[in-house]
């Protein structure tokens, strides 16, 4: 709808990329979100910056304001581009959506071992990720016996590891991730 608008009414269509329309849609659903739980279930971001930044060592893979990994995705302005709904799902069940620029690739070079790392760019003659000791690797597709995409994310499931309290702290901490707030 966001692109294409609604024939008939005052709803014009927009020239919108789809990662445009998506950033759009999120943030529609993040105004209506506190309203459809009725005020309720809102977590302490201040709290859920300490189980980021201890318990779920989140910091391990993901990177929030140049600090942390690259191995995942960096977090910086999650909260401009997700619903709480979203992210909720991605901490208990993060093989639900596994977003394409967040895919870990496996390669196995031909003469090497095997190596496994989120895929950050590939084309016909080279594949390039980023490894769990934060390496930025490049390997030529000539020198590779196999190249595989990983069926289930690299993140850990948090049901269980978390309390209910502590994922919705947790929720409430990356939804304040706006990116860089300016002065």
């Amino acid at each position: 709808i966001i692109r294409n608008g609604i024939s008939g009414t005052a709803m014009p269509p927009g020239n919108f990329s789809p990662t445009q329309a998506r950033v759009i849609v999120a943030y529609l659903r993040s105004l209506a979100e506190p309203a459809a739980r009725g005020g309720l279930g809102a977590g302490v971001a201040a709290r859920g910056g300490v189980i980021f930044d201890g318990k779920g060592e989140c910091l391990s893979c993901h990177r929030v304001k140049g600090s942390g990994s690259r191995l995942g995705p960096d977090l910086s302005d999650i909260g401009t581009v997700r619903t709480a709904t979203e992210l909720e799902r991605s901490i208990l069940e993060p093989d639900f959506e596994i977003l394409p620029q967040n895919r870990f690739i496996r390669v196995v070079p031909k003469d090497g071992p095997p190596v496994t790392g989120r895929l950050l760019n590939q084309d016909t003659f080279s594949v390039q990720l980023v490894d769990s000791k934060d390496r930025l690797l490049s390997f030529r597709r000539s020198t590779l016996k196999e190249v595989t995409f990983l069926d289930h994310s690299a993140m850990p499931s948090y049901r269980g590891r978390l309390s209910g309290d502590e994922v919705r702290d947790l929720v409430s901490y990356l939804v304040s991730l706006k990116g860089i707030q300016q002065q």
